[in-house]
């Protein structure tokens, strides 16, 4: 068995946020590869959005961010499934052919930490909507399957019971507490627990403004809350992903070194310049060499467990 803060990966939903040249890359204007590769000096996991909307994804971009992320052997990624599966209840075969080969190639390197399939608001608990996730689980079969619910329908005694004999696990979702959407899920199936942090901006929740929903910062006491979420996962799971999802304004770049910090037994946390610039406050936690100049060019680092 891991120790404890060995088993925990820490990251955010998506490596190539515009935002985040400047909070956290060396120089703007990298591509794609380039972000990806310093994003996994710095994080240990992370949600693979693109896959959500471009069905032309396959093995060949997965064999690329394997190659990206090489210098750090503990990197994870989580892959999230088309909307077509999702959001629009439809199976195009093309777009399931090329989603597993992608997942296979990341499987077959040991880097697969899980399958997304978020569903929407709008996907309430009804017999059809059970059958539709049993189908996408079959049509999964094999690879860590984890699903969010967002409506409220959903969070009943059975909801475990349900997930376990359909082959799939729950994401623990941190959302704002708004009426009728679904609370944080304790329960864990499974070998890998995964948390997603939506934040808690309750106003910008019930906007249309997708940057507003996912406008904010976890402050010092809710980190903690957090920690303590992270602790009390049973330990016969042997890895924890936790994706924060407050990418407005880079925030999930701060929080996601704070975090790395809680958890951790040596607090320092090693900080890119750039992060410090952004977010000065990161000066409380950062290691010794935090800021240095050419740090991704000279050393690799991670900066969570």
């Amino acid at each position: 068995m891991q120790g404890k803060t060995q088993r925990v990966r820490i990251g955010i939903g998506g490596w190539e946020h515009d935002v985040l040249d400047q909070a956290l890359y060396s120089a703007p204007g990298l591509d794609a590869t380039e972000k990806l590769r310093e994003y996994a000096r710095s994080f240990d996991a992370v949600e693979v959005r693109p896959t959500f909307w471009d069905d032309a994804l396959g093995p060949d971009d997965a064999r690329g961010w394997v190659q990206a992320v090489r210098e750090n052997p503990a990197f994870l990624f989580s892959v999230k499934l088309h909307n077509a599966l999702t959001h629009r209840r439809a199976f195009p075969p093309e777009t399931i052919r090329r989603m597993r080969g992608l997942l296979q190639t990341l499987a077959s390197s040991d880097r697969l930490g899980a399958v997304l399939a978020q569903f929407p608001y709008a996907f309430t608990n009804t017999s059809a909507n059970r059958f539709h996730v049993v189908r996408i689980a079959e049509l999964f079969r094999g690879f860590p399957l984890h699903v969010e619910f967002r409506h409220q329908s959903w969070n009943t005694p059975s909801l475990l019971h349900f997930l376990r004999e359909a082959g799939v696990s729950p994401v623990s979702a941190d959302v704002p507490r708004v009426r009728q959407l679904m609370p944080f899920t304790t329960g864990i199936l499974g070998e890998t627990a995964y948390l997603r942090l939506h934040g808690r901006n309750e106003r910008g929740w019930l906007s249309t403004d997708m940057d507003a929903r996912y406008d904010y910062l976890y402050n010092a006491r809710e980190l903690q809350e957090l920690r303590r979420r992270i602790e009390a996962v049973n330990p016969s799971c042997r890895t924890i992903l936790v994706l924060f999802n407050t990418t407005t304004g880079a925030k999930a770049v701060a929080n996601g070194f704070q975090l790395a910090s809680i958890v951790r037994e040596v607090k320092a946390v090693m900080v890119p310049r750039v992060s410090l610039q952004r977010f000065p406050f990161l000066a409380q936690i950062a290691g010794p060499d935090s800021g240095r100049e050419g740090l991704f060019e000279t050393s690799p680092f991670r900066a969570v467990v």
